[in-house]
């Protein structure tokens, strides 16, 4: 299993959420493999206006 995750003010790593092609937001960004998790955090980086500290982990 695969997240994508943000680093947040506090220094701690969390789980950014998934949004889904319509716009909603359907839980954690969990994948199951690492190319559909580093494929949507290229998409999630273009959908958001400011730039975050955001990384692939495998857990």
């Amino acid at each position: 299993m695969f997240v994508v995750k943000k680093m947040g003010k506090n220094g701690i790593w969390s789980a950014i959420s998934f949004i889904d092609e319509n716009g909603s937001f359907r839980g954690e960004a969990r994948f199951d493999t690492e190319h559909e998790a580093r494929t949507y955090l290229m998409k999630y980086t273009k959908k958001i206006k400011k730039h975050l500290d955001l990384k692939v982990f495998e857990e």
